[in-house]
């Protein structure tokens, strides 16, 4: 049976390079990285800006009676507690809300901060990235495995880096972030399959592959560096009392163009942070934004009307 990775187990991890300090040389987070599909830096977001960004999360987005887009059910909703005040949907391009000015800027902080974007280079060996997503969870959603070149990816693919922070101790009953070691060599999608389809494929080779998965004892202000192409997800959560708080991001070369597996789109508009670049996918809440995530998540399975919702973006878009 397969268990996530222990404090006695981490030690050994450490020995073959899995979790490395952010104060390795460069060739070691970009080799392993590279080799791997997957690197751990430790430490590398200061203690102050997490504290400062999850006591203005508890001050104004908990208690708030606004529609946040959910990462794990792709619509607008307001928040659900459980018993103990967790939040138990994520947030999707956190970085965006600017009807929160406060948390937004914190936020902002920690995705432009100087720490993590030295990582982003030592890791890929570019000098800029573009910010292209972001995501916040109080508690684990539990995605299935996945890769992420089927939503979001460079082109050419494979250049998307993914991140995770952790914003606390990540207790291994919450439900750890696991990723599977050079799995970004594989390919498992085909033409015209549907993406239903395609995450049954992915558990499939997630069932085979259980004894090379991956879940490293992620400790507050660690950080796990992830390739588009690297079969990842999370565990279910054993304690659901327990809160899983950390944020995600997804970067992009700067110099490189934005889409997926299957489309290019050189036409998205980037705004500007203190001369770093970021785009948002989802808007903050409208009626007009909730009726088109709703008409996107009605095709998303056809690939049909996905070529057509393709093109038709493409065109209306440039149009605009």
């Amino acid at each position: 049976m397969l268990t996530t990775e222990r404090s006695s187990e981490t030690t050994d991890t450490r020995s073959t390079g899995a979790l490395l300090h952010s104060t390795s040389p460069n060739t070691h987070l970009y080799d392993y990285y590279h080799d791997n599909g997957y690197v751990v830096v430790e430490k590398l977001i200061p203690e102050d800006k997490i504290d400062a960004l999850l006591t203005v999360f508890q001050k104004d987005i908990v208690r708030s009676k606004a529609k946040f887009f959910r990462q794990n059910t792709n619509k607008y909703e307001t928040n659900r507690l459980n018993s103990v005040d967790h939040v138990i949907q994520g947030l999707l391009d956190i970085h965006n809300y600017k009807r929160f000015p406060e948390f937004r800027q914190l936020a902002l902080d920690i995705y432009f901060s100087e720490e993590l974007l030295s990582a982003l280079h030592k890791v890929t060996g570019h000098k800029q990235h573009n910010l292209m997503q972001s995501m916040m969870f109080d508690a684990n959603t539990a995605p299935p495995p996945h890769q992420d070149c089927w939503y979001a990816d460079t082109v050419p693919n494979g250049n998307l880096v993914g991140t995770w922070i952790a914003l606390e101790d990540i207790q291994e009953d919450s439900g750890r972030f696991y990723v599977i070691p050079q799995s970004h060599r594989i390919a498992l999608h085909q033409e015209n399959m549907p993406h239903s389809e395609w995450l049954k494929l992915m558990q499939v080779y997630f069932d085979q592959n259980l004894s090379n998965v991956r879940a490293p004892e992620m400790k507050k202000g660690d950080v796990l560096f992830w390739n588009s192409h690297t079969v990842h997800g999370a565990f279910p959560t054993r304690n659901k009392l327990i809160s899983r708080k950390s944020l995600t991001a997804h970067y992009m070369p700067s110099h490189m163009t934005f889409g997926n597996l299957f489309t290019s789109k050189p036409w998205i508009q980037y705004e500007n942070h203190n001369g770093h670049k970021y785009f948002a996918n989802q808007p903050e809440h409208s009626l007009k934004a909730e009726w088109i995530s709703r008409l996107k998540v009605a095709v998303y399975n056809s690939p049909r009307f996905m070529r057509l919702a393709r093109k038709f973006q493409k065109r209306s878009i440039a149009d605009l």
